[in-house]
């Protein structure tokens, strides 16, 4: 099963959750805001990434070149040829961060513990919050601001909030489609048990919103609660979006995945056909294209607009 955000292939989503006692999840999509943006004397020319959404980030303001370590679930482009693997989401490699002797060591929200081990051996560390995506937005202005390029930072979110804007523009006053994002399940075995979907604290809460629609999950605080096939059959969402992104690794194909809900026609979405596989790696990741994924969901809740 897939988590969202920067969480760890390799473990499962109960398992990831009891360990990070469900709270802010994946890409920590917990709210609250980002740490002050770093003083420093110069600027950082060896950066390590502690997560997906970082990395990308650092890349799309052209950073590329002084990032020195990643983790091993970032997907920085190939012509950055190859990075230091620091280790994963819960178990990052702080002797590997040390030996990169960086000058800047960026975190996500999750990652408070470590920060604070970090400093303690003398590293320099700037903590984002992006559980929420004017978290996402500000953890762009205070890392191209630590790492002086302030004016690529306030162009890139720009762009983005004109991009948001414009989405908010287009679906105002239309109908508000109850949605469903599912961020974990098994996939591939021809029928749907239970699945993991994004509550309303987190930044996906915000995408629907945003997007012309509503969390149909609104009575429980946990982030990432999970929902049993009779839990799913009372909230009966309009729409559906199933998160997809890792069916590579798990070798199994689109089609596959996508016919485990076939079985489902008591859900609205199924009889209706508004389950949406979204297969993107942009879609788990709350960084710079985070305008993708509010722009995709629109379009889906409101096929009716002239995009």
């Amino acid at each position: 099963m897939r988590m969202p955000v920067d969480c760890p292939k390799g473990q499962t989503l109960r398992g990831w959750m009891a360990l990070a006692m469900l709270v802010p999840l994946l890409a920590g999509c917990g709210r609250g805001s980002s740490e002050p943006a770093l003083a420093l004397d110069r600027a950082p020319a060896r950066i390590v990434s502690l997560a997906p959404s970082v990395t990308d980030i650092l890349f799309e303001l052209n950073l590329g070149d002084r990032v020195v370590g990643v983790t091993r679930y970032c997907r920085p482009p190939r012509s950055a040829g190859h990075l230091a693997d620091v280790g994963g989401y819960l178990d990052i490699n702080v002797e590997a961060i040390v030996a990169l002797e960086p000058d800047l060591v960026v975190l996500i929200q999750d990652h408070t513990a470590t920060g604070i081990r970090l400093e303690s051996l003398g590293l320099r560390t700037l903590q984002v919050d992006q559980g929420t995506i004017p978290g996402i937005l500000r953890s762009i202005e205070d890392i191209s601001a630590t790492c002086r390029v302030p004016a690529a930072g306030l162009q890139l979110v720009g762009e983005i909030r004109g991009r948001l804007d414009r989405v908010r523009r287009l679906t105002s006053g239309l109908e508000r489609r109850r949605a469903l994002i599912v961020v974990g399940r098994d996939a591939g075995l021809g029928t749907i048990d239970s699945v993991w979907v994004a509550g309303r604290s987190t930044f996906y809460n915000d995408v629907l919103d945003l997007a012309g629609g509503t969390n149909a999950v609104q009575s429980t605080s946990v982030a990432y609660p999970e929902i049993s096939r009779e839990g799913l059959l009372h909230l009966d969402p309009d729409v559906v979006f199933d998160l997809l992104a890792d069916l590579d690794d798990r070798h199994v194909a689109p089609e596959v995945a996508l016919a485990d809900w076939r079985d489902e026609s008591g859900l609205r979405a199924v009889s209706e056909g508004r389950i949406y596989p979204v297969e993107e790696s942009w879609a788990v990741v709350p960084g710079a294209r985070i305008a993708d994924l509010v722009e995709h969901c629109a379009r889906l809740l409101h096929p009716e607009v002239r995009w």
